[in-house]
């Protein structure tokens, strides 16, 4: 092989290196936090939630409403027989009642309660949903990058592989290698490209998710990988696991659900134990016609009564009982939700802060393969290496860059993920805009 040749091709690996080895050191995390804010802003299932949000905020107008008057109009006409006395007057007759509550025991409190607290449980629902829509883009984007990544550990492997075929053909042609050589350099050329073909699927299959989660076709040139290759980074980890646990239980959007809804469950009691007492009202009244007296004048009147608001038999009670089973489920829901949160964390902390070390050894690694490639390159030149060590020292460089290639990723979905769960999604989207 002539020296431009390898001159050329060590410039293509040292540009393919690179887009791997320095990928921290030229990312930019703009991008991303852009994919994220696009997604909640035109994702449907956030625009189903922020209707029911809405509705669930009419709900508390509503229970303040129950504590005005509440009017009714009443007509009726009777047909009696001739000889029925409480029906000798006129035939119509007409009511205007407004009734006011005085004393409910405390349902009237419980129900402002209970919508008031419905309206929090359906924020963080939206906060829920909003959140899982950030997760799956960043998942999403992570299986672009490392299917990205690996392309292009793919195509420089099938250029080295490219260019020690051409070597070796020259060398049968001159009689110094056997055919077997080439036909080993041929093989491993095919299986690297069904292994591209294979991630340009993968790529293209996080594309269509990412185009699913945004609502509209995306490519990669809408994910800035330009000609400077720029990707979303890592996002620092600086907090220790107690502080990034106390934070994440602190802003995650399904505990405060559960804890809202506990509290719905609580006003629910209070209403059942409501039930239980009667309502006190005052009705005034203004009636026109009487069915005893014909031409009568309007009467007004004013009544204060007892309403039992008793179920069927013990019903009641049952219900009380019912509900508060219900309140202790929800405070057992707040505490899985807390649990599920933590082991979440404390999963991703291990990956982020082991990934870091990884780096660096897979870095290491990476020198070291490329230089054992050029070396036993070199060796099988002057005959002291086989033919069967130059073709399994060029692959193990290619499976040091794939590796790479998925801790990188890994990398940044671990470490974006974290920031979400711990930060909260306005603080993630809009902290680097």
């Amino acid at each position: 092989m002539c020296r431009k040749t390898r001159l050329r091709s060590r410039s293509r690996r040292v540009k393919y290196g690179l887009a791997i080895a320095l990928f921290p050191l030229v990312a930019q995390a703009q991008a991303l936090e852009q994919l994220i804010a696009s997604a909640l802003s035109s994702h449907p299932s956030a625009q189903v939630q922020r209707a029911l949000t809405a509705s669930a905020q009419a709900g508390v107008d509503s229970a303040r409403w129950q504590y005005y008057p509440t009017p009714s109009v009443a007509i009726e006409s009777a047909h009696a027989s001739a000889s029925d006395s409480a029906y000798q007057g006129d035939g119509v007759v007409s009511t205007l009642r407004l009734q006011q509550p005085i004393w409910t025991g405390g349902r009237l409190t419980a129900g402002m309660n209970k919508a008031e607290a419905g309206v929090i449980a359906s924020q963080a629902s939206l906060e829920e949903i909003r959140q899982q829509l950030a997760l799956r883009v960043v998942q999403s984007y992570g299986d672009w990058l490392s299917a990205h990544l690996k392309i292009l550990a793919y195509e420089q492997s099938m250029a080295t592989h490219v260019r020690l075929r051409d070597q070796v053909k020259r060398r049968i042609e001159q009689g110094a290698s056997a055919d077997s050589d080439l036909i080993l350099a041929v093989s491993r050329m095919q299986s690297i490209a069904a292994d591209i073909s294979v991630a340009r699927a993968q790529k293209d299959i996080a594309l269509a998710r990412l185009g699913q989660l945004l609502g509209r076709p995306i490519d990669d040139a809408a994910l800035n990988t330009t000609s400077n290759a720029v990707f979303a980074a890592p996002r620092p980890v600086n907090s220790g696991l107690p502080k990034l646990l106390d934070l994440a239980l602190a802003v995650n959007p399904t505990i405060h659900k559960a804890q809202a809804q506990a509290k719905v469950q609580e006003s629910v009691i209070a209403e059942r134990r409501a039930d239980l007492s009667p309502e006190v009202y005052l009705r005034a009244e203004r009636q026109y016609g009487n069915y005893s007296v014909s031409n009568s004048g309007p009467e007004n009147r004013l009544f204060i009564g007892l309403n039992s608001r008793f179920g069927a038999g013990l019903s009641s009670l049952s219900n009380v009982e019912g509900a508060k089973s219900q309140h202790q489920a929800a405070l057992a829901e707040v505490e899985a939700q807390s649990r599920t949160v933590s082991e979440q964390v404390l999963a991703d902390y291990a990956l982020a802060t082991s990934s870091e070390s990884r780096l660096d050894a897979l870095n290491a690694s990476l020198e070291a393969a490329g230089q054992v490639s050029k070396s036993y390159d070199r060796q099988f030149l002057a005959g002291r290496k086989t033919w069967l060590d130059v073709m399994n020292a060029a692959r193990e460089l290619a499976q040091t860059e794939l590796q790479l290639a998925d801790i990188k990723s890994t990398q940044v979905v671990v470490t974006w993920r974290l920031a979400i769960y711990t930060q909260g999604i306005a603080a993630v989207v809009e902290g680097g805009q």
